[in-house]
């Protein structure tokens, strides 16, 4: 590589909850992991011995610290810390988390002791470039949020808007109608992303933004106020876009010549007390709401209580040439039965489904965007390299 060439690395969400301290979870990626310069993670929940549940929590994501071990020597640099479970074990627990992070090396943005805190961007060297990393919320809890001398997550609020379809040519409201729904960013909101943004990039080479955003109930569903902020934040000077919170892949989309990887899936997330938290009746009711994309125990997949869909995932890839960003994919992993998630070859069944089902999403995202092997290897496993069509 020449100087101010290095590559970013990203999975979507991470949390480890494990009665024994799974520091080979990660052994199926390890010869992937290090070869990135610059590996990014999503922290989804709060690893605290002294929770103290915040009364607006309610599928409370939390483990002990020393499940926070493998992540350090899995080689995470970065772990954003915005997310709808961040703060599930109130003040002490966001304190016990980021201490455990940051115990690693691990730098994260996305909360902190105060607002200033929260949206601050991380910074770090890379091959003589500065990179800064930010991380915001729109998916979250009430009362998780930061404020000015009050810990939290840093947020991107948004409007929703209720509305009756233009096409009756009637006008005609029916009481009882299921009605679209609109989104947006609250301006405020877009607005101090765009500070902070612009602060970055006048201090930093290279900027990445990491949100928490959308909705994980209809397979490549991309919601307004996902595009809207996306694009926003490159508008304000951001390089690389990063989403999760679905729990599936969305589509990459191109804008401005720049990269937004709408949704990164999950890539370790344990959730094996689902079962025993949620009473039939429960289940059966999140089964009538949301169909098969319901949270509820799978067979065969004790610590992943997801539709198959959220088997598939990825490590995404940004190369960096001379402080900018250049070539952008993924590698194709699959999630085991034992909730590890491997790569696999471009030529096996496993790697056709993964890039099947992110050509389905992206045509359902609506992202003019192509697929096609690179022709480079990471690890031993090749790369599918993303690409705006003309």
């Amino acid at each position: 590589m020449t100087k101010n060439s290095f590559l970013i690395g990203a999975v979507g969400d991470v949390f480890i909850d494990r009665p024994d301290n799974a520091l080979d979870l990660f052994a199926p990626v390890r010869g992937i992991f290090g070869e990135i310069d610059l590996l990014i993670g999503n922290c989804e929940g709060a690893f605290s011995s002294r929770p103290a549940y915040a009364p607006s929590s309610t599928w409370r994501v939390v483990s002990d610290p020393r499940n926070a071990e493998p992540l350090g020597p899995a080689g995470f640099h970065v772990m954003s810390c915005a997310n709808n479970h961040t703060m599930d074990a109130g003040y002490v627990g966001l304190a016990d988390t980021l201490e455990a992070l940051q115990g690693q090396g691990i730098l994260t943005p996305g909360a902190g002791q105060n607002l200033e805190e929260a949206n601050r961007p991380v910074t770090l060297e890379r091959q003589g470039c500065r990179v800064a990393v930010t991380s915001h919320a729109s998916v979250f809890q009430s009362g998780y949020g930061a404020r000015p001398q009050m810990p939290g997550i840093a947020t991107m609020r948004v409007h929703s808007h209720y509305y009756f379809p233009e096409w009756d040519e009637s006008g005609r409201i029916e009481p009882g109608a299921r009605p679209h729904v609109r989104t947006f960013a609250w301006p405020e909101d877009i607005a101090s992303l765009g500070e902070t943004l612009a602060g970055a990039r006048a201090q930093s080479d290279v900027v990445v933004a990491s949100f928490h955003w959308g909705s994980a109930w209809k397979r490549g569903m991309i919601t307004d106020y996902e595009r809207e902020i996306a694009r926003a934040a490159i508008d304000a000077g951001a390089d690389l876009v990063l989403g999760h919170h679905h729990h599936f892949l969305r589509g990459i989309e191109f804008y401005k010549g720049k990269p937004i990887f709408y949704g990164l899936g999950h890539f370790v997330f344990d959730l094996a007390w689902i079962g025993k938290m949620l009473p039939a009746a429960e289940i059966e009711r999140l089964k009538d709401a949301y169909g098969d994309y319901a949270i509820y125990p799978r067979e065969g997949y004790p610590l992943l209580p997801f539709h198959p869909d959220g088997r598939l995932t990825m490590i995404a890839l940004a190369a960096v040439e001379d402080g900018r960003i250049g070539e952008v994919g993924f590698v194709p992993c699959i999630i085991g039965p034992d909730n590890r998630a491997s790569p696999v070859s471009l030529d096996s069944e496993g790697g056709r489904m993964v890039l099947d089902y992110v050509r389905l999403v992206t045509r359902e995202g609506g992202h003019p965007t192509e697929y096609r092997p690179s022709g480079r290897t990471i690890g031993g496993y090749g790369i599918i390299s993303a690409h705006q069509c003309a």
